[in-house]
């Protein structure tokens, strides 16, 4: 079997405050892409044979296969999986390769072993291995408040055409948490109050709701955007702009930004000319936003 997997961008990400154990609280909208890894699954007699295309990803703590040991604890199933794991997406990045890796898996575990379990379930089975994957589990736009496990599917029937552009540098997220904490820009603790008065979120997804296309891309904003400042998380944004995105956005922590297009045929042009122009280490690649959950064999 042959399951391809999601990344994501973040439409808003706002951080409303931080709990008393430090967590950050957000407030984000989240759509799935086109774009994604592709994993081939096999059943064996028991364990997990884990494979990948990018070698120094054959860990213990590749989150796919965090994510078989989870529901194979939770269940107790005593056959196994043989899973190969087709890298496409950057690590790094903010676009939750790892996390669209770890949602598929429990989908995977859920249609293999029979475990009959909804979507919800499987979203808060999923949240203790971050925050994207909750959202992940759905097949298209999703709320997520708190730290990401309280997550609430937006039905629309709007889409967006998006260039992702990646400097060769990464970012890592708890560093950049870190440099919002030392901004004073990580949200108040919970007993100073965390409230926003108004949130781009709610709108986002009213926007969303209602297939109000420039209502939304008036939304696109992320908290993070105030500490990726280094030159090539600014040059990603020109490059962009340059090549007629509408608006430019982080990709969650960065270092990928995505640019929307007015349409899918300015898009594509989009991205062969950037393709051409960026130089080398840099990675450029067209995708679309998805509205409803997709068959993943193939």
């Amino acid at each position: 079997m042959i399951f391809k997997t999601r990344a994501k961008v973040n439409l808003t990400l706002e951080i409303i405050g931080r709990r008393n154990d430090g967590w950050h609280m957000l407030d984000t909208v989240f759509w799935p892409l086109s774009a994604g890894d592709r994993i081939f699954a096999e059943r064996r007699p028991s364990g997990l044979a884990f494979s990948c295309s990018d070698k120094t990803l054959e860990t213990e703590d590749n989150l796919a296969v965090r994510a078989f040991r989870l529901m194979q604890e939770r269940f107790g199933f005593a056959e196994g999986l043989s899973l190969h794991l087709e890298k496409h997406v950057p690590s790094q990045a903010g676009l939750g390769g790892g996390s669209g890796d770890a949602a598929s898996v429990l989908k995977i575990c859920n249609e293999v072993f029979g475990l009959g379990l909804s979507q919800e379930q499987l979203a808060l089975l999923g949240a203790p291995l971050g925050a994207d994957v909750p959202a992940l589990v759905y097949g298209g736009p999703t709320r997520g408040r708190g730290t990401g496990a309280e997550v609430t599917p937006i039905p629309t029937a709007l889409s967006l055409p998006l260039v992702i552009v990646k400097p060769p540098a990464g970012l890592s997220t708890p560093a950049m948490y870190r440099k919002l904490d030392e901004l004073g820009l990580g949200g108040r603790a919970e007993e100073d109050g965390a409230e926003e008065v108004q949130s781009r979120s709610e709108l986002a997804e009213a926007a969303l709701r209602e297939g109000d296309a420039a209502a939304l891309k008036a939304q696109l904003w992320n908290a993070f955007d105030a500490a990726a400042d280094g030159e090539e998380i600014v040059l990603c944004r020109r490059f962009l702009r340059e090549a007629g995105a509408e608006k430019t956005v982080l990709c969650g922590s960065g270092s990928a930004s995505f640019g929307v297009f007015p349409d899918a045929g300015r898009r594509d042009e989009a991205a062969d000319r950037l393709r051409q122009q960026l130089p080398a280490g840099w990675q450029v690649f067209a995708a679309d936003t998805v509205n409803e959950e997709r068959p993943d064999d193939e």
